[in-house]
């Protein structure tokens, strides 16, 4: 009965939000080497040293594309006018974030294998027995290797959707210096604290974000 219940959230919240989800997964992923990508492009520009309200970060080459990539990942294009106030887009955004966490929290109830052998089975992607076995498998065993990055981007990512996730974050980390703690969080988000090997990391579980939808819809297509 638990796992029914479970199953029921999982499949009827990811169905009218799956494919928002991927977008925003896959605008994160672009974004992840955002300054890497700016400097290759702009080599003769230092893009680290330079601040984000300064004018010259509007003449980098490719900059208006990761501005609207951004723009899309954290307001689906409908940024706020003035910093910390609500729109539409950023409010569903912060919602589809919500969702997320619920999706990912129940299909790790759903993976939670019942003998050794299931265990076993649901770690491991099988190529040999069709495509329905490989997505399936792939759905279920990279959704579970990615749950810890996964909750973690996207609570990180609730603190710049909504205040009470701003208070709660900060109160946890209330030993650290004030000033720390807002780009502690964020390089929680992007994937910086670590340096390239973490920024890898998270290009790959985004990119994975993106396509858990995707293979989900297609097993529920193949299902019905």
């Amino acid at each position: 009965m638990k796992r029914k219940f479970f199953h029921q959230i999982h499949l009827w919240l990811s169905i009218p939000t799956g494919i928002f989800i991927t977008v925003i997964c896959l605008s994160g992923a672009i974004l992840v080497f955002e300054k890497d990508v700016l400097q290759w492009l702009n080599p003769q520009v230092e893009v680290a040293s330079l601040r984000k309200n300064d004018p010259a970060r509007r003449e980098l080459t490719g900059m208006q594309f990761f501005q609207t990539t951004r723009a899309l990942h954290r307001w689906f294009l409908d940024p706020p006018p003035k910093k910390g106030q609500m729109t539409a887009g950023k409010m569903a955004v912060g919602s589809l974030t919500l969702v997320m966490v619920a999706i990912t929290i129940s299909g790790v109830v759903l993976w939670w294998p019942r003998t050794r052998k299931a265990l076993k089975n649901r770690l491991s992607i099988n190529c040999t027995k069709g495509w329905r076995r490989f997505w399936y498998d792939s759905h279920v065993a990279l959704g579970l290797y990615c749950t810890i990055l996964f909750l973690i981007i996207a609570i990180t990512g609730l603190n710049q959707s909504f205040r009470w996730m701003h208070n709660i974050l900060y109160s946890i980390f209330d030993y650290m210096p004030q000033k720390e703690i807002k780009p502690f969080l964020y390089s929680l988000h992007v994937g910086t604290w670590g340096g390239v090997w973490t920024q890898i990391l998270y290009f790959i579980v985004s990119l994975i974000g993106a396509i858990l939808p995707l293979s989900g819809y297609y097993l529920w297509w193949k299902k019905k």
